[in-house]
Formats: structure tokens, sequence, C-alpha cells
């Protein structure tokens, strides 16, 4: 590269700088009006539409639970978790005690606050508005077997990401209009029960790196598996 182009380089990428720098100055300060959702120093909302801004802020606070518990208490009903540690592969940490999204209630549990982030931004863009659009009601609760519990893979010898608080399973939820869908019988159950399941199932794919639902196995006819693993499985 000649001397002439490098310079040339240098000078644009110091040019870049510059502006990037006076943009962002200007934003602080207020004088350049950036939807929250592109702006890059407002604190996370988790309801606002996903950007790659949005979802940049979602990545940093899956690691960092004081940002992810102060984004869920604004839009789900959970509170701090102190973290727990009873043996080696066992533990709670960055946890929370989840009892709602949004408006849909859940019995209380233990589990990460990065799970039940994960969790809420499915309930929010997959589940309730299936749950409009194919069954006609708005979703008042979410049924669940758990998140934490020490314990390994069943017949296996590996350890359950349930260990550590990483998976729940989910098996059914109630609308408004009193109905009530679960796994075990609405899978092969009534033609919109089948639709509505599929299709939160798919939506699920989109938050969670590892799902599982009664196509995987006869282990989970009755849940939906939701984990943090690494493999993007989706079955």
């Amino acid at each position: 590269m000649g001397r002439g182009l490098f310079r040339f380089f240098i000078n644009v990428l110091l040019f870049a700088c510059f502006m990037a720098f006076g943009i962002a100055h200007d934003i602080r300060i207020g004088r350049i009006p950036v939807a929250p959702e592109w702006n890059p120093w407002t604190p996370l909302d988790l309801s606002l539409r996903e950007t790659r801004i949005q979802n940049w802020k979602i990545n940093r606070a899956r690691n960092d639970p004081v940002q992810c518990r102060a984004a869920l208490s604004q839009v789900a009903h959970a509170s701090a978790l102190p973290d727990y540690t009873p043996s080696e592969k066992c533990s709670i940490k960055g946890g929370v005690i989840l009892a709602g999204l949004g408006a849909a209630r859940l019995d209380p549990l233990k589990t990460r606050c990065a799970l039940a982030m994960d969790l809420y931004l499915w309930e929010q863009n997959s589940v309730r508005p299936a749950a409009r659009e194919i069954l006609g009601a708005d979703l008042r609760r979410i049924e669940h077997f758990g998140s934490y519990s020490c314990r390994k893979i069943a017949g296996s010898r590996r350890w359950s990401k349930h260990a550590r608080a990483e998976a729940i399973d989910i098996a059914g939820f109630r609308l408004a209009n009193g109905r009530h869908i679960t796994l075990l019988r609405g899978w092969n159950g009534k033609s919109d029960e089948r639709k509505f399941l599929r299709q939160i199932r798919d939506g699920a794919c989109q938050h969670f790196g590892g799902v599982l639902s009664p196509d995987y196995n006869a282990a989970h006819a009755d849940h939906f598996h939701f984990d943090f693993s690494r493999w993007g499985f989706c079955k």
C-alpha cells in the first residue's frame, strides 16, 4: 500500500472516530433524538422492540445480574435471590424469585435472572400474541415444573442444566376465558391447541439455546424444556 493511500485510510478512520464521538456526545446531552431501542446509553427496557442495539443491551444484561434484575423488575414480578451454592455442581448465581411475567402469573420459582429475562421475551413475543391470534384469549398463567433442581440428566452421568438453574420446564397455560392448555393433552389434541403449542415452541427457539418438546422424546411428552445450550438445539 502506498504512503498516500495509507494516510487516506488513517484520515478516514480518524474522521469516523470524531464523528462517532460527536454523535455520542450529542445523544448524551439530548441534542439528537434517538429512540431508546437504538440508544446504547439508555438503560435496558425489555418492553421495547428488538433492534441490534436492544439485543446488544440484552446480551450485556445476561452477564450482569445487576442490570438484568433492574430491567426484569420493570416488566415482571421478580425479586433478587442471594447466590446459593450448596455444592460444587449445584448452584444458583445471579438469581431471582420469579412469580409473574407481564400480566401472566406463575407459581414462584427460583432461577437465574438471565433465564427469567429470556422467558419474559418469549412470553411477550411469542406466547401472548399466539394466544390471542390462535386461541382468541389473553394469557393469564404459565404452569411449570420448576427451574432449579440439583440432579443429573435422567439416565446419564452428566449434570443437568437444572442443577445451575439454567433450564426451565413449561407444562401448560391458562387463558383469561378459563381455557386450560397443557402439553400432555394439547400436543396431539384439538387443532388450535396443536397449532398454538407448535408455534410457541418454534418461537422459543429464537430466545433459548436449547428447546426440547414432545417431538424430542417420551420424557418430554408433558413439558417444554428450555435451557442455555450453546448448540442451538430446537426439537
